[in-house]
C-alpha cells in the first residue's frame, strides 16, 4: 500500500552564518493526507456524533433555532445506515432529543427535531450539561473504527465555562469537539479553546442563515477524513531551543509555551486529517553559533493511524548548513515557509490589537491593525484586509467593544485571519525563484 501521507519538514533558510548568535530559524512541519473520498484505505469511516443544540430563549432571535432545525434535519437525511448520531438540546437543563441508535428511524428523529421548541428545559444556558449528555451518548457507540465527534452550537454566554473546557479536555483522546458560535454574544475564546484542545473545528456564524451550510461543511469534512490521530514528534539537538509554536494550517493559533521533556522531545497533536487539507505546525527555533558544515538540528516524525491498517510513522532529519559565506547565508528564503510565517505574524498582530483595545489603548490598537492590514496586502489576502479594515473603522467610531456592531466586526476579523490561506502552485513558484 502506498503511503497515504506526504510529510515535510522545511526550514525557511538552508544556510546560516556560523558566527550568528541566537539566530532565529523557522521550521514548518506539514502533513497532507491523500484525498480519496473513501479514505486512504478505501474504507468509509462510519460516524459517531453527538449534536448539542442551544435552545435558550435567545435562539429564537433572527430565526436561529429554525435554521438549526433545518441543518440537523439535513444531517439526518445524509446519514448512512452504519452512522450513529445523538441529538441533545440544552438550556437550564439538557434533554436527549434522539439517541444514537434511534437514528435508524430518520422520520421519527426529524419529527422530534421539529418539536424541539416545545421542550420544557428553561431559558438559560448550561452548555456543560448538554455536552455531558452528548458525550455519554457518543461513548455508547465509541469505536476506533468510527469518527467520534461532538458538535456544539450556542449563541450566548454559558454558566460554568471551565466545566465545558474540562469536559472537552477529559475526553479528547476518545472524541473531538467542534464548536459553533452564532451571533455576537457568545464567548469566542471558550469555543476556540474547546475546538483547539480536542482537535475539532471552531466556526463563527455571523448570519443565522449560514447555519445549514456550516453543518454541511462539517459533514463533508468528516467524510473526507483519510487518516486518524496525527501527531508531529520533534527531538531537538543540544543547544537548539523553541521560541514559539503555532498551528499554521488549516487554522492559525498559538500552541502555548514549548515544553521539552528530559530527552529534548516535544509533540504536537493535530488529530484526524481530511484528504488534501494540510495539517501544519510552524516553529521558531533559536540556534547557537556552530563551526561551518551541515548540522542536524532535530529529528522530526509524523505518526498517524490508517483505518483498517494500523499505525504508521514517517521520519527525517532537519538540517542546516552553517557557513562563513555571507552571500550564501543571504540566499532567498523558502517561499512556502515564509508565506506561513507572514500569516502567523498577521494573526499575532490582530490578537495584540484586540488586547490593546480591550485595555483602552485605542491608538496602540489602531497602529497594530494598520501594520496587520499592510501585511495582508503584502501576502494578497484580500478578505483579511477587508475584515481588519472593517474592525479598525468600527473601533474608531465606537471606541468600545460593547456594541453589537463592534463585537461582530471583531469576530469576523478573527475568523478570517485565523483561516490559513494556502497559496496556489504558481504563486509559490514566484516566491521561490
Amino acid at each position: 500500500m502506498a503511503d497515504p501521507v506526504v510529510f515535510e519538514a522545511l526550514v525557511n533558510r538552508e544556510n546560516v552564518m556560523s558566527s550568528a548568535e541566537n539566530f532565529v530559524l523557522h521550521l514548518l512541519l506539514q502533513a497532507t493526507a491523500q484525498a480519496k473520498g473513501e479514505g486512504a484505505n478505501g474504507v468509509r469511516l462510519p460516524l459517531n456524533l453527538g449534536v448539542v443544540i442551544d435552545r435558550s430563549g435567545s435562539m429564537y432571535d433572527e430565526r436561529r433555532l429554525e435554521f438549526v432545525v433545518d441543518a440537523v434535519k439535513f444531517l439526518v437525511d445524509n446519514l448512512e445506515p452504519d452512522d450513529r448520531v445523538a441529538i441533545v438540546a440544552f438550556a437550564d437543563s439538557a434533554h436527549l432529543v434522539a439517541g444514537g441508535d434511534q437514528i435508524r428511524d430518520k422520520e421519527a428523529v426529524k419529527r422530534a427535531i421539529d418539536d424541539i421548541d416545545m421542550l420544557e428545559i428553561g431559558g438559560g444556558t448550561q452548555m456543560a450539561l448538554g455536552m455531558k449528555a452528548a458525550i455519554e451518548e457518543v461513548k455508547k457507540n465509541l469505536a476506533a473504527s468510527r469518527l467520534n465527534r461532538v458538535l456544539v452550537l450556542t449563541d450566548g454566554q454559558t454558566y460554568e465555562e471551565m466545566s465545558c473546557l474540562e469536559l472537552a479536555r477529559a475526553n479528547k483522546d476518545q472524541m473531538s469537539f467542534s464548536a459553533m458560535g452564532v451571533g455576537a454574544e457568545f464567548n469566542e475564546k471558550l469555543l476556540m479553546q474547546i475546538a483547539q484542545d480536542s482537535g475539532g473545528k471552531y466556526h463563527y456564524i455571523g448570519d443565522s442563515a449560514e447555519i445549514p451550510q456550516i453543518f454541511e461543511d462539517e459533514l463533508q469534512g468528516l467524510r473526507a477524513v483519510t487518516v486518524r490521530n496525527g501527531r508531529f514528534d520533534l527531538t531537538l539537538s543540544q543547544g537548539v531551543q523553541i521560541r514559539e509554536a503555532f498551528r499554521a494550517s488549516p487554522e492559525i493559533y498559538s500552541l502555548g509555551e514549548p515544553l521539552l521533556d528530559a530527552d529534548r522531545k516535544i509533540s504536537y497533536v493535530v488529530g484526524d486529517l481530511e484528504g488534501g487539507v494540510p495539517a501544519a505546525v510552524l516553529l521558531s527555533l533559536v540556534l547557537p553559533p556552530r563551526k561551518p558544515g551541515v548540522v542536524r538540528l532535530a529529528q522530526a516524525a509524523f505518526r498517524y493511524e490508517v483505518p483498517g491498517v494500523g499505525d504508521r510513522v514517517i521520519s527525517g532529519d532537519v538540517t542546516v548548513n552553517y557557513t562563513l559565506d555571507r552571500a550564501q547565508a543571504s540566499s532567498k528564503p523558502n517561499g512556502r515557509v515564509m508565506n506561513l510565517v507572514d500569516q502567523v505574524a498577521i494573526a499575532k498582530l490582530q490578537a495584540k490589537a484586540e488586547e490593546e483595545f480591550k485595555q483602552g489603548n485605542v491608538d496602540r490598537a489602531t497602529k497594530l491593525l494598520t501594520n496587520a492590514i499592510a501585511s495582508t496586502q503584502k501576502v494578497g489576502n484580500v478578505k483579511a484586509t477587508q475584515a481588519l479594515a472593517g474592525f479598525m473603522d468600527q473601533i474608531k467610531k465606537t471606541q468600545t467593544l460593547e456594541s453589537k456592531a463592534a463585537k461582530t466586526t471583531l469576530l469576523q476579523a478573527q475568523a478570517v485571519v485565523r483561516k490559513t490561506q494556502m497559496l496556489d502552485p504558481e504563486a509559490l513558484k514566484d516566491l521561490e525563484q
